[in-house]
């Protein structure tokens, strides 16, 4: 009795969560999308950010340094 009991809740289950799964491959995919204005100033900011990997280990170590002075002077 008792085992009957639980392989309808496992049935039930499996039914629950196939059918959650099917909903969620019918939705459509969400595209972010930015008005003009946001992407004109987030590809201004990508455009200041260097390209080669030198450039944006000087930027890391740039901003180190000024973290780090800025922690220093607080204390």
């Amino acid at each position: 009795m008792m085992s009957q009991e639980i392989s309808q809740v496992v049935k039930k289950s499996m039914k629950d969560n196939h059918d959650l799964l099917t909903a969620l491959g019918n939705e459509k995919p969400v595209q972010l999308s930015l008005t003009p204005k946001e992407e004109t100033i987030l590809s201004s900011i990508l455009d200041l950010l260097p390209k080669s990997t030198e450039g944006k280990l000087i930027l890391a170590g740039l901003v180190a340094l000024v973290a780090w002075d800025l922690l220093r002077r607080r204390d």
